[in-house]
């Protein structure tokens, strides 16, 4: 690689595969109809609501295809990745104990958590635009047509490629930088950066 590209990666549905993420749309919709509010407007405040949401962020159990080149690539120092998740505070320490089950804590430049508890999309806005990323990778069809909007904005700061690992349900969806998995957004960037 050429040059030492800095990226961004979601976690769930991108560095920790979540099968569950193929009900996002359906989920997204019997949210608005019951509770008038989308996931990421959603923040679960009763104890039992938490209890919720933590389970079901435990089917991202498997690391992503592509993970073990991911981690190479880090050790080898030819990218410089951070981890921007919309996960909220009750879940950073399963995220901790995530990274270190599968040895790569330590290997990513810094992670960042929504400890404030924002809108996962606003958050992860704010971070990149921070970073000034060449590249973000994002499963949520949903944050990345808000972040999308936001790099092809000339009023805003933020500059970087947003690419998307879709799911079956929505691979339909006309995108520049659609991936199926984390291996093939790896691919494409080692490609391009090669002299």
């Amino acid at each position: 690689m050429s040059k030492k590209l800095r990226v961004g990666f979601d976690f769930d549905g991108v560095i920790a595969y979540n099968p569950l993420r193929v009900l996002r749309k359906p989920g997204n919709y019997i949210m608005n109809r019951i509770l008038g509010k989308g996931v990421l407007d959603y923040y679960p405040e009763a104890s039992h609501s938490k209890t919720i949401w933590k389970l079901l962020h435990k089917t991202s159990l498997f690391p992503a295809p592509g993970f073990t080149t991911l981690k190479k690539l880090l050790h080898e120092n030819k990218i410089e990745g951070y981890i921007i998740t919309g996960r909220y505070s009750l879940l950073e320490n399963d995220l901790h104990h995530w990274l270190v089950k599968h040895n790569s804590e330590h290997l990513f430049k810094k992670i960042y958590i929504n400890r404030n508890n924002l809108n996962p999309a606003i958050f992860k806005e704010s971070m990149i635009e921070k970073l000034k990323l060449d590249h973000y990778v994002e499963d949520n069809w949903d944050v990345v047509r808000h972040l999308n909007g936001k790099s092809d904005d000339p009023k805003s700061s933020i500059k970087t490629d947003i690419h998307w690992i879709y799911n079956i349900i929505d691979h339909f969806i006309p995108y520049k930088n659609k991936h199926p998995h984390l291996s093939s957004f790896l691919k494409t960037i080692i490609n391009s950066n090669s002299d």
